[in-house]
């Protein structure tokens, strides 16, 4: 996260551990993490708990994650606790983002967070065909894509 070291008065809200351990190196970024039941396999909390904490801050700007997406159905998580979280960090943004790798799209999980029209942008890799670009854009939703190179990918 160096791009962020001289940010001032930045706070990042998450429930990621990993995101909270990487940001001990940068002190002037106020990290609050949500707590909540944890699921050792994302490093992540969810429930209640976790969403409950979200419904107390104001977020200019939100990052959500998923391992599955589509233009019909949107957003997807695999439990209702997972939902709850994503929702409630939805209500507390004003601007919201998904985060998804191109592998992701097309894939459908039990449980639907939101339609991708609701979102303000979706961030992805290059990967994704450019009729899904299209079609994500004909929703109103601005598609950025992160390009990655060769070494990266080793």
């Amino acid at each position: 996260m160096p791009f962020l070291a001289a940010r001032q008065h930045l706070t990042v809200v998450t429930n990621d551990f990993y995101i909270v351990t990487s940001l001990f190196d940068y002190p002037n970024i106020e990290t609050i993490h949500t707590g909540g039941a944890v699921d050792p396999t994302s490093a992540s909390s969810y429930g209640r708990l976790a969403a409950e904490v979200l419904k107390f801050v104001n977020i200019d700007l939100s990052f959500l994650s998923t391992g599955t997406w589509n233009t019909s159905r949107g957003l997807m998580a695999s439990s209702v606790d997972k939902v709850e979280v994503k929702r409630a960090a939805l209500e507390a943004s004003s601007s919201r983002f998904l985060l998804a790798d191109s592998t992701k799209f097309g894939t459908v999980s039990r449980f639907n967070v939101v339609p991708l029209e609701r979102l303000d942008g979706v961030v992805t890799d290059d990967q994704l065909p450019l009729d899904m670009q299209d079609n994500i854009r004909e929703l109103g939703v601005a598609v950025r894509l992160a390009t990655f190179s060769k070494a990266a990918k080793t």
